[in-house]
């Protein structure tokens, strides 16, 4: 009962149904730390479960927070698709279900860290295999520091043996078929998800867009060109016109893909294109979720903090 009230709630503050595996990952934590399962992955990988997490903790209850609740967790160079559910402890990484279309529920799990630059990895299909990635990661990590410090080989051992734990007990709901470790699994799975191959142009920050392809035609710079004249130019007025009449022409794949492109350079007025293209993407394409996480995003961009209640809260 408390579960599917959770899960009306969330449907009410997002405007759609996240994926299911968020529900199953939220049971799992429950059960490595029932009082603070926020916290259960921290000690073995750096990772605090966040955004739509802290709903089903009850964080949100009897409260109206100031700013939209889309803006939990939203950081600065966040593409509309991203949907903070994981943060790191080091320069803003973070993890989130990258959405194409959050009504259908179609999409992965990405990351990237927001003090660099914006370029977005694929973690998995899913937060089991996006956790499990970076528990790898995290793994081959100490394995390499225990040998460049030996004096401290103790506490990296220590770690490895907390993920070895960790691994155990996320290997009962996902992931049991892949058995390696560390490096040799990283090497194996990085830049996975079955998304990849709905995707039909790439973009800067490196997902790519997803539509049906009969929306989608090149423009007539490629995108090594296109890129190269986006970093330059300061008014790329040339291209955005281009999109424009291919939009007006049926297909908004196009204008999808060049807003993208520009949501990742810099500039007032590229901005400002980006934000253009974007709606009227979103809009022709029927994604209406994510035109509102635009303009929300847009009017907010500036928030002094992730944590919308964290004001509050001080």
């Amino acid at each position: 009962m408390v579960m599917d009230q959770r899960r009306r709630q969330l449907r009410e503050l997002y405007g759609f149904d996240f994926p299911e595996d968020l529900f199953r990952f939220w049971g799992f934590v429950n059960r490595l730390m029932p009082l603070e399962p926020w916290n259960a992955l921290r000690d073995a990988t750096g990772l605090t479960l966040v955004g739509p997490f802290e709903v089903l903790a009850g964080r949100f209850d009897g409260r109206t927070p100031r700013y939209d609740q889309r803006l939990h967790w939203r950081y600065y160079t966040d593409p509309p698709e991203l949907f903070t559910v994981l943060a790191g402890d080091v320069d803003g990484v973070h993890w989130g279900y990258y959405l194409d279309d959050p009504a259908r529920g179609e999409g992965c799990v990405a990351s990237y860290y927001a003090n660099g630059a914006l370029e977005l990895e694929t973690a998995g299909n899913n937060l089991f295999e996006a956790v499990r990635l970076e528990m790898e990661y995290h793994y081959h990590d100490c394995e390499e520091y225990r040998a460049e410090d030996p004096d401290n080989a103790a506490a990296y051992e220590s770690v490895q043996r907390e993920i070895d734990a960790l691994r155990e007990c996320l290997q009962r709901y996902a992931t049991a078929d892949r058995p390696e470790v560390g490096e040799v699994y990283t090497e194996r799975y990085r830049s996975r998800a079955a998304r990849n191959a709905r995707v039909v142009a790439a973009t800067r920050e490196g997902m790519g867009v997803v539509v049906p392809p009969g929306l989608y035609r090149p423009l007539s710079l490629g995108d090594r060109k296109l890129w190269a004249h986006l970093r330059k130019k300061k008014d790329p007025a040339d291209v955005v016109e281009e999109a424009r009449r291919l939009l007006r022409e049926g297909f908004p794949g196009t204008a999808l893909k060049l807003g993208k492109d520009l949501w990742a350079c810099h500039g007032k007025r590229k901005t400002a294109y980006a934000y253009e293209l974007l709606d009227a993407a979103y809009e022709a394409l029927g994604r209406d979720a994510l035109r509102q996480v635009l303009h929300v995003h847009r009017a907010n961009r500036d928030l002094p903090s992730v944590d919308i209640l964290q004001p509050e809260d001080g």
